[in-house]
């Protein structure tokens, strides 16, 4: 199949494979999270696509001046086996990402595209991946050619850097959870009433320090503020009239 092509581009570069592999496998997974449920047993509940993977079978031939295999799709730009072997290598043990583009590439007359510019890339596979493994063989009496097994595995580049808008906070469990900040409007997260707040069933110092604050962890203000009441900061009594200072 002289219009199909397989093409890695690394560091604005094009590499062309210059034999075709006979067939690319795409496989991709819905993660699944199952739970126990009383009266009807255990259900499945969707989460997310897990990322994708290729994986294919190729042929690197060796390089000779003498001798150029008939079969090869990059006649006028061909490397030996070794320098394939050693691009690939290099950028599976650096952690390089690298553009995937595989697929049958002619124009609208069906006549062939070699030029990876002129590719409608809407019409084929196109894709970030990291080379996850490379099984490299060499057969007996082929001294030279390599026999190479991809297996690509879908890149989706993220930062490292948190959001302006999200924040870390310690929760009642002793967990570390992120949350957005609250956009500030007219309302304030600090409503004064009157210094004092009336213990309600089920509230906690954190819920507390989380109403007046804006903060669940400023709990010690209000509990130091009502010593003489609170004995167990853990167990607090419906009705409890406690003092809400200010926050200085």
């Amino acid at each position: 199949m002289r219009d199909y092509a397989v093409f890695f581009e690394y560091n604005k570069k094009t590499y062309r494979i210059p034999v075709n592999p006979e067939e690319i496998e795409i496989s991709s997974s819905q993660a699944v999270k199952k739970y126990e449920i009383l009266s009807l047993g255990q259900i499945a509940v969707p989460t997310h696509l897990e990322l994708r993977e290729y994986s294919f079978e190729t042929e690197f031939p060796k390089y000779s001046k003498k001798y150029r295999p008939h079969y090869i799709e990059t006649p006028n730009e061909f490397h030996g086996s070794d320098f394939y072997i050693d691009f690939f290598s290099r950028l599976q043990r650096k952690l390089i990402p690298v553009r995937f583009i595989a697929g049958r590439f002619t124009d609208n007359n069906d006549n062939e595209i070699v030029d990876k510019e002129e590719i409608d890339l809407n019409k084929c596979i196109n894709s970030l991946v990291l080379i996850e493994e490379l099984t490299i063989t060499e057969k007996a009496g082929e001294e030279g050619d390599k026999y190479v097994g991809f297996k690509l595995l879908e890149y989706i580049p993220y930062s490292k850097k948190t959001p302006d808008n999200v924040t870390f906070e310690t929760n009642e469990s002793g967990k570390t959870v992120a949350k957005k900040k609250k956009v500030k409007g007219n309302e304030t997260s600090n409503p004064k009433s009157n210094g004092y707040h009336i213990v309600r069933q089920g509230e906690s110092l954190w819920a507390i320090a989380k109403k007046y604050y804006g903060n669940g962890a400023k709990n010690n203000i209000i509990y130091n503020a009502n010593k003489n009441i609170i004995k167990n900061p853990n167990m607090l009594k419906v009705g409890w009239k406690l003092k809400i200072p200010e926050e200085s």
